[in-house]
């Protein structure tokens, strides 16, 4: 088996096993910002995995270098996306009342802020 099968092989295996670890968690987290925080796993690392086997095979099949490109900004909207509508999510969610079970945050940035006003 040649080593470009054994290498994106690994990477969709991690892309998998960190999306299966986001599902759990979302499953599992008590709150809606963990459960958020979870979900950002799932987009994010699950992504990466299977935009690197991409760009694996299009280097191995000789591709156009437009297909490298097309991956690259895939993997970046993605990334850059998701973090930003998980933090929007959060924002919002904080500014209508809600709070994180358990303790809440380490450091209330959100009430620093002044979203702790309704």
């Amino acid at each position: 088996m040649p080593v470009w099968t054994i290498l994106m092989a690994v990477c969709l295996a991690g892309g998998v096993f960190f999306a299966a670890v986001g599902v759990i968690g979302m499953l599992k987290f008590p709150d809606f910002f963990a459960r958020a925080q979870a979900s950002t796993c799932i987009t994010t690392l699950g992504t990466i995995g299977a935009v690197v086997a991409g760009i694996i095979y299009a280097g191995v099949m000789g591709l156009e270098a437009i297909v490298f490109v097309k991956l690259v900004l895939i993997g970046l909207m993605v990334m850059v996306s998701s973090a930003v509508s998980a933090h929007a999510l959060d924002k919002g969610t904080y500014k209508r009342g809600h709070r994180p079970k358990n303790g809440g945050f380490v450091k209330d940035d959100y009430k620093e802020d002044g979203f702790d006003e309704f």
